[in-house]
């Protein structure tokens, strides 16, 4: 059985299309498992409504925003406990599963790797922008300490941050299509390449679409530990993961497409104000993460 968690938070159409692609790729013994998060819009009640014939569909509706981690948590705990699953299909609510092998590429990949984690390529249309893996290694103290200060400072210059974030889309949009470019910048930041194209274990795996095996839920009663409510949740999972051990893939053979922040701009529709939303929890995040890391380091010397 595979299991599909949906975090919804307002967005019922993207959650719709979301479920239907579900439908599309998966078995009738699979479940599907949708968490609206506090959406405080009827939005969930109105799922209840759509899904209330469909027995492969439950749903969860949370009083408040509990954030990415909790939220999500609260959907594996819930699938963990009522079903015996091989694998958890940990999803954002505004991604598609277009690929019809997507389910049998899993265990063939399982087979090969015996993976704890498993990342698709995540790709968005909108930017011709792939987005996995995220990193190679985790950040130093230094580089988070650094980014802290950049964060901050945005916190006071919201609009210089909307200007940075354009010219990142930008980037990606052309790193993505230009390999040269790609590999010129790598090269001048010092940073390892990363082609999506090829595979890679142990490393970053970007949320919006996450894979977990049997061998990851019978030993965690949650899926992400610390719980930020928003950003760095990849970063903690990544090193969770390599503290204890458990193999994360990438792989290109299987692939979603992540249609990005539609939830996410739909609960703050005026930008700027949705800017210091983002620069608010970036913030908050990064000292959490840092936190974690100073106290990783104090353990092992």
């Amino acid at each position: 059985m595979i299991c599909y968690l949906v975090l919804h938070y307002k967005n019922l159409s993207d959650t719709k299309k979301c479920i239907q692609s579900i439908m599309n790729i998966s078995t009738s013994e699979d479940k599907i498992l949708i968490v609206d998060n506090g959406s405080g819009d009827h939005s969930g009640s109105e799922l209840k409504e759509i899904y209330k014939n469909n027995q492969k569909v439950s749903i969860l509706i949370l009083e408040q925003n509990l954030g990415f981690s909790k939220g999500n948590n609260i959907g594996y705990e819930f699938l963990r406990s009522n079903y015996d699953p091989d694998f958890i299909v940990v999803t954002n609510n505004d991604v598609v599963f277009h690929q019809e092998t997507f389910q049998k590429k899993i265990r063939e990949i399982y087979n090969k790797k015996h993976f704890y984690i498993l990342g698709p390529d995540v790709y968005i249309p909108r930017n011709d922008d792939h987005q996995n893996p995220l990193f190679k290694k985790g950040i130093s103290i230094p580089e988070l300490e650094k980014e802290i200060l950049e964060y901050e400072n945005y916190e006071k210059k919201p609009k210089t941050f909307k200007r940075r974030l354009f010219l990142h889309k930008l980037k990606r949009r052309i790193y993505s299509n230009f390999e040269f470019a790609r590999k010129l910048d790598s090269l001048v930041r010092n940073k390892d390449e990363i082609d999506y194209n090829l595979g890679y274990e142990n490393v970053g795996l970007q949320g919006s679409c996450l894979i977990i095996s049997a061998d990851y839920i019978t030993k965690e009663v949650k899926l992400f530990d610390p719980e930020p409510f928003l950003y760095c949740e990849e970063i903690f999972l990544y090193y969770k993961c390599l503290k204890k051990k458990y193999k994360t893939v990438y792989s290109p053979e299987i692939a979603i497409r992540h249609e990005e922040a539609a939830s996410f701009k739909k609960s703050n529709k005026n930008e700027l104000d949705r800017i210091r939303f983002m620069l608010k929890h970036h913030v908050l995040a990064r000292k959490m993460l840092l936190e974690y890391l100073q106290n990783d380091t104090k353990q092992s010397t």
